[in-house]
């Protein structure tokens, strides 16, 4: 008895000391390694893995700093779908989604959001024409900080990335310095024979200023990205390649972690270690690439002039090579009415850099028909009665848009109104400021944030001459009258923007969708009308799309179908009156589908008790009437439903209540507790994410409420009619078809994300533990913030700090 009290007393002991370690620590610095694309599952695997020759980990440094000495989260998820841009912006935000994809295009300015592409924005820096890249632009016309935003300039250091902040020219003229002066001509030679290796030097340089950088203790906020994982799985599924690469990341780690243990901040550092997504990548297997340029272009496909952001199969053109294009338009030889006009009126653009996803985006199927229409009363030999009943037509078509296109002008007429008048101020803001910067103003970042304003302002000048030319033209379809046609018909290319898609198409117009006139042209009906029916080639783009295969897959673990499923959105307003009651959600819905019998809603409302809830609604037969009317089957729980969670082994749901709980609502912690193993990990909340738009806050008047307002509409501008899943082991990565793993998708091998803390001796961070608890992208910057002493901010984010990390402020987990 008395050594089960004395044990007792020992174990209180302890944890009355930890407890109180925990309630003295205090962060003063966090460095932060970021690796692009590393999964749980492969770190898992080489953590495990033991070196036969020194019997250790194969991953030695990451073994003692995190998993003996630190913290490790076995369930860390991305919060949205599996795509760099996105999940990074999750990480260094810890906001909402505002960026959906890698590359984005406005609908109706053709404004290309090239998120990856560095070239352009180190030639802009250089010709003073850029400072931030382009997501950070993004974010800042939203007014969405960065993590590295709430420290200042002097006290922060951040390497090349996707949400970089200036550019450090000292940190290239050194790389290239010592890349080319320590090699012999020969090397050069042989080096770009086969590839400049330039990437690895800029990451060595930077490094090495990290490392110097850990010597100042004013410097509260570093981090180091790096790309070296995520490209080679990208190239192989050879898993003694990925080791490598990993034990470079492993090596890269100990040299860190060494001179945070030099440093004078040492007790106080916490060091953390994050991936933005997973990857998936199997050994012996290799991803199957499938060309949605070439189906689009097809007949098949709607014969479409097709834009993508770079150049389809690059590794078999030179041009190819060109770092600077974020703009490719692929023709189709089979234009059915745009033939040699490919450059003003592009029809479908798509953002294929997701690998495992494709964004579409096709223009308005009702501008398409009013283009037609044009085209055919334009034509000298059209007979007198068809001519009259496709002018009929096309002011049908137009008085469906009517009342919608003058909302559009009006309320981008009061946007671009504010516009203006802030980019007189900002004109004369840009005046004031110094034309020389002192070394201290430098250092401070005074001359970026004043290049901010000006580059600012030629943006919004930009935005209101293309967002002006878009209302000017609906302007003149609107002021079109019969009379118009009486002697010279008006030319489709005076009336039909250019390079715009319009908006973005209902579920009906997707259903429906104008790709050309019929064969034999226009066809009358009965009464003399036209036939809209039998005068227009239309497709259904669901069953069209879910049905793409091929023939030849050799691959026992490759399906012959690439499409898993289709992803869009459906708006609460035609939605709700097709639902009971107890089902009616109170915001927009995301619909999957699989194919006709196999349909889901993801629902959602918002409960002013219970905050976010979702539910998983199989439906069949969803269709929308020309009336704008949508109508459903409901339909019971069945297998291979979009997600397939019913049959999934790993939903944390008895199989006896299995049923009545994926027929109920749950909040978003429930369905990730539920979910979050499954084959498709959190692909609900990462569908709502995906999908989510907030509203417009703060007063609805004055200046800045409007230019928010038409910061919010370029953003919903900016959304794809379609997102196109690909099935396992499936890409669409047209750019050059990764063989040996991608990312993008729902699968959980893509979403399962990497996070490792561990700190010195006074931070309070926990060691040898491991969390359990489910966590997603969300969570990371408010642990930071409270780790980091700013718990005051963490109220306005909508993350769940990781509470087993903070133990004077929550629980305090598992004990090391």
């Amino acid at each position: 008895m008395r050594r089960v009290l004395a044990a007792r007393l020992i174990f209180f002991w302890f944890f009355a000391v930890w407890l109180d370690a925990g309630a003295h620590a205090e962060v003063k610095r966090i460095v932060v390694i970021k690796v692009d694309g590393m999964p749980q599952e492969v770190l898992d695997r080489e953590l495990r893995r033991t070196d036969p020759g020194k019997h250790k980990s194969a991953l030695p440094w990451m073994d003692r700093v995190f998993r003996q000495e630190g913290t490790r989260l076995a369930n860390f998820y991305v919060r949205a779908i599996s795509l760099s841009a996105p999940s990074w912006s999750l990480l260094d935000t810890g906001q909402h989604l505002q960026i959906h994809g890698n590359a984005e295009f406005d609908r109706y300015t053709y404004h290309i959001y090239d998120y990856l592409n560095f070239f352009p924005f180190y030639l802009g820096y250089a010709l003073s024409h850029r400072v931030d890249m382009p997501g950070v632009e993004v974010l800042d016309d939203l007014g969405i900080p960065l993590l590295i935003d709430r420290f200042p300039y002097q006290a922060s250091y951040q390497s090349f990335q996707l949400y970089q902040r200036g550019v450090r020219w000292k940190t290239l003229r050194h790389s290239f310095q010592r890349r080319f002066t320590s090699r012999s001509a020969r090397d050069l030679l042989d080096e770009w024979t086969m590839g400049l290796e330039l990437g690895s030097s800029v990451e060595d340089q930077t490094e090495r200023e990290l490392i110097e950088k850990l010597a100042d203790p004013q410097i509260r906020y570093l981090d180091y990205f790096t790309g070296d994982y995520d490209h080679v799985a990208h190239s192989t599924p050879d898993p003694a390649a990925q080791r490598q690469a990993l034990q470079r990341i492993d090596a890269l780690v100990g040299r860190v972690w060494t001179a945070i243990e030099a440093s004078p901040e040492a007790t106080q550092t916490v060091l953390a270690i994050v991936s933005d997504h997973g990857m998936n990548t199997q050994p012996g297997v290799y991803s199957q690439g499938y060309d949605l340029v070439q189906f689009f272009n097809s007949r098949e496909g709607g014969a479409h002039h097709v834009v993508t952001n770079r150049h389809p199969l690059t590794e078999f053109k030179l041009k190819g090579l060109d770092p600077f294009v974020s703009e490719v338009v692929t023709p189709s030889e089979d234009s059915l009415y745009l033939k040699s006009a490919s450059g003003q009126y592009p029809t479908a653009l798509l953002d294929l850099d997701g690998n495992e996803r494709a964004s579409v985006y096709l223009r308005n199927s009702d501008l398409n028909a009013l283009h037609i229409l044009l085209e055919e009363i334009g034509r000298p030999s059209q007979r007198p009665d068809v001519k009259r009943a496709a002018i009929a037509a096309f002011f049908q078509i137009l008085d469906r848009h009517r009342a919608d296109w003058q909302a559009t002008i009006a309320e981008l007429g009061e946007e671009l109104a504010a516009l203006h008048r802030a980019i007189e101020a900002q004109r004369i803001k840009v005046a004031e400021q110094p034309k020389k910067w002192t070394t201290a103003q430098r250092d401070g970042g005074l001359d970026k944030a004043a290049r901010r304003l000006a580059i600012q302002l030629d943006a919004w000048r930009e935005e209101e001459h293309n967002y002006s030319e878009y209302i000017s033209a609906l302007g003149k379809l609107l002021a079109l009258s019969p009379s118009n046609f009486d002697k010279h018909s008006p030319s489709a290319s005076d009336l039909i923007p250019k390079r715009a898609m319009g908006d973005a198409n209902t579920i009906h117009e997707l259903q429906n969708y104008v790709v050309g006139p019929v064969r034999d042209g226009l066809v009358l009906a009965v009464d003399g009308s036209l036939d809209m029916e039998h005068s227009f080639q239309k497709i259904d783009y669901f069953p069209r799309l879910a049905a793409l295969s091929v023939k030849n897959n050799v691959q026992a673990d490759v399906g012959s179908h690439p499409v898993d499923l289709i992803a869009v959105r459906i708006p609460n307003a035609i939605l709700a009156p097709a639902l009971p009651p107890d089902n009616r959600p109170n915001e927009d819905a995301v619909w999957l589908y699989g194919d006709q019998d196999h349909q889901i809603l993801i629902l959602s409302r918002q409960d002013p008790g219970d905050g976010l809830q979702l539910r998983y609604l199989p439906v069949r037969g969803l269709h929308q009437d020309v009336e704008g009317n949508l109508h459903l089957q409901p339909a019971g729980l069945i297998t291979d439903l979009p997600l397939r969670l019913f049959e999934d082994p790993e939903l944390g749901v008895t199989e006896g209540e299995r049923s009545a709980w994926l027929n109920s609502w749950h909040s978003e912690l429930d369905w990730l507790h539920a979910v979050h193993k499954t084959k498709y990990s959190d692909g609900i909340l990462a569908l709502h994410e995906q999908f989510l738009r907030e509203a417009c806050a703060s007063d609805p008047a004055g200046d800045s409420y409007l230019v928010r307002r038409f910061q919010a509409r370029r953003r919903r501008l900016a959304e794809p009619d379609l997102l196109l899943f690909a099935n396992n082991h499936w890409n669409f990565n047209v750019r050059g078809f990764n063989p040996g793993g991608n990312h993008g998708s729902l699968l959980r091998i893509s979403t399962h994300s990497v996070l490792m803390l561990a700190g010195g001796s006074e931070s309070g961070t926990p060691r040898g533990m491991v969390i359990e608890e489910p966590y997603d992208s969300l969570s990371f910057v408010p642990t930071i913030l409270e780790l980091m002493g700013f718990p005051r901010e963490t109220p306005s984010l909508p993350g769940r700090p990781i509470r087993e990390l903070l133990p004077t402020t929550g629980t305090a987990g598992a004990l090391p």
